[in-house]
């Protein structure tokens, strides 16, 4: 009798359950992943594929010009403009042999041919071979015929007067990005906004000859017509770097300002660098416009805006009498007269004609710090005067609680205290004017790609003097510029006002100042009864000239005298 076979019935379920848990699981992942791409992640996936099923162009907007007035036609002349140059680029997947590709082009762009070979092995449709073709070399290209090369146009800046106002414009990067001056400060206004152009495709990358195409057209960016007069700026420039080169100075500064309504004329500095040829720079000091970034302790121009403290609160008046020691002792230092000479009883004209420390110090005295402060607060120092230009510089004024007497005391001569150029020749400009502070700028106008002109408000922020003490001032700084330091800024046939600056440069470890180095300044105005033009010069570290009036004084006498001839100022008097 043939045997039985055994089966477990058991068992064979137990493995029946496992094989249906398993397809229940596996179908419901299956399902859960289903519903995650359809319906969870169904935007996404339907926006790549449209992406798929359309060609991206992007159309480049014309950045906006620059331009300043041209007196000599009347009319426009750009100083930053747009020129269209070719671009050699390739399509790697159109490129059968790369190797024979980088060999032609090689010795035609001038690149290395392993070079070329590198950027053809991406795996890219589109790779930028070389930027700003000549059209030599364009057509070059052109006539290797290569499948996969092409050539397209593109916008680059370029600037007509190479280093004309060169910090003061600034320049734009390989990336179309503003750097420095106003192409930074303007950037997204200058720039515009990129078009777009879609075409449809099919599965092979080619454009549908009937398809939905899509164009969003180009935002041109807006021009700007400045306030600097071209033939001023070539002057302004030349007069501070022959003054630079003479003194072998390290750098220089010129500001040309409408005080009245404060609009620069001219800002130059030297040295100064091509901007066609931005990239050669090695020095990246050069690129900033120190007249604007640059701060440091003004000297004794600083006594004017001291002294017109003291006029305007009709503490002193240009006749007050005070006796001057030579010295005066506060918190165990002894501060004396740059000449280190007491004048005796002298008048407050004379303290500005002689330029006296101990003369301003009094004028502290008798009006007090926290008056003194409040001056300083409304003539602009330590705060930004919101001219056209990145990284401006705000200098540092203490409070009377945050310093002792003896250095409240040198900051009414410019010590301990820090500005910069835009600033003081601003605070001037509230003296040459009768009494208003204005808003210094570059811009005159802006004009948007429909045509519409934005003019700039040149309306004064704020009074800050009197004019009856503003008038008593200029006076003041007539005798300066008449028998004080200030000669050299004289111009025949005209009244000028001045003053002289000579500072001191700080010692790097913070120990008092460096004795071989100073920083030379004059600001003039003229005709000093009713000024047109006010100017600043500054030379920084002049060798072997210790005082600003051979220094910076010579380049204002120098640029006053061109304006006034320039402008057809009438003469204010008599030349004999």
């Amino acid at each position: 009798m043939a045997e039985r076979e055994y089966h477990d019935f058991g068992q064979q379920k137990s493995r029946i359950k496992i094989v249906l848990v398993f397809i229940i699981v596996f179908g419901a992942v299956i399902l859960l992943r289903l519903f995650w791409l359809q319906v969870i992640k169904n935007g996404y996936y339907i926006k790549i594929a449209a992406e798929q099923h359309w060609a991206r162009d992007v159309i480049q907007a014309k950045r906006g010009k620059i331009y300043v007035k041209d007196d000599t036609t009347g009319g426009l002349y750009p100083l930053a403009e747009n020129q269209t140059l070719a671009l050699a680029f390739a399509a790697p997947e159109e490129i059968s042999d790369k190797n024979d590709t980088a060999k032609k082009l090689a010795p035609t762009l001038e690149i290395e041919e392993g070079k070329i070979k590198e950027l053809l092995e991406k795996n890219h449709t589109y790779v930028p071979l070389k930027h700003q073709l000549s059209h030599e070399t364009e057509e070059k290209v052109k006539s290797l015929n290569i499948r996969g090369i092409g050539i397209s146009p593109e916008q680059w800046r370029f600037w007509p007067e190479g280093q004309l106002a060169s910090q003061l414009l600034g320049f734009v990067d390989s990336d179309g990005n503003g750097k420095y001056g106003l192409e930074q400060y303007f950037d997204d206004e200058l720039k515009g906004e990129n078009g777009l152009y879609k075409a449809e495709i099919d599965t092979k990358g080619t454009k549908i000859a009937f398809g939905n195409n899509v164009l969003v057209p180009p935002k041109e960016g807006a021009n700007l017509v400045l306030s600097i007069n071209r033939d001023v700026q070539m002057q302004a420039e030349k007069f501070i770097t022959d003054s630079v080169k003479k003194h072998s100075a390290a750098n220089g500064s010129v500001i040309v300002m409408n005080p009245d309504n404060g609009e620069i004329i001219a800002m130059a500095n030297a040295p100064t660098y091509d901007l066609n040829k931005y990239g050669e720079v090695k020095d990246y000091g050069v690129f900033r416009n120190s007249s604007v970034t640059d701060e440091f302790e003004p000297g004794s121009i600083f006594k004017v805006i001291t002294m017109a403290a003291g006029l305007d609160t009709k503490k002193v008046e240009p006749d007050t009498k005070y006796e001057d020691t030579g010295k005066i002792v506060l918190n165990g230092y002894t501060i004396m007269n740059s000449d280190k000479k007491a004048h005796g009883w002298q008048t407050m004209t004379y303290v500005l004609q002689e330029s006296l420390n101990t003369g301003v110090i009094y004028v502290l005295n008798q009006i007090g710090k926290p008056i003194f402060y409040d001056y300083l607060k409304k003539f602009g120092f330590g705060v930004i005067t919101g001219i056209e230009q990145p990284s401006e510089g705000i200098g540092k004024v203490a409070a009377p609680d945050e310093v002792n007497d003896h250095t409240y005391a040198t900051m009414t001569f410019g010590q301990s205290i820090s500005t910069t150029a835009i600033q003081m020749i601003t605070s001037f400009a509230a003296v040459a004017n009768g009494g208003k502070l204005v808003r210094p700028h570059l811009v005159a106008e802006k004009i948007s790609e429909d045509g519409k002109k934005e003019k700039i408000d040149a309306r004064p922020i704020r009074d800050v003097l009197s004019p009856e003490a503003a008038a008593k001032e200029r006076q003041m700084m007539v005798n300066q510029v008449e028998k004080g330091h200030g000669q050299q800024a004289k111009v025949k046939g005209y009244k000028i006002a001045g003053k002289t600056g000579t500072a001191q440069v700080p010692r790097k470890d913070g120990k008092g100042y460096d004795p071989a180095k100073n920083i030379g300044s004059f600001i003039g105005f003229g005709p000093a009864d009713s000024p047109r033009f006010i100017v600043m010069a500054v030379v920084d570290s002049p060798k072997g000239i210790p005082w600003a009036e051979s220094s910076a004084a010579p380049v204002v006498g120098q640029m006053l005298d061109f304006l006034l001839k320039y402008y057809q100022v009438p003469p204010t008097e008599i030349v004999k």
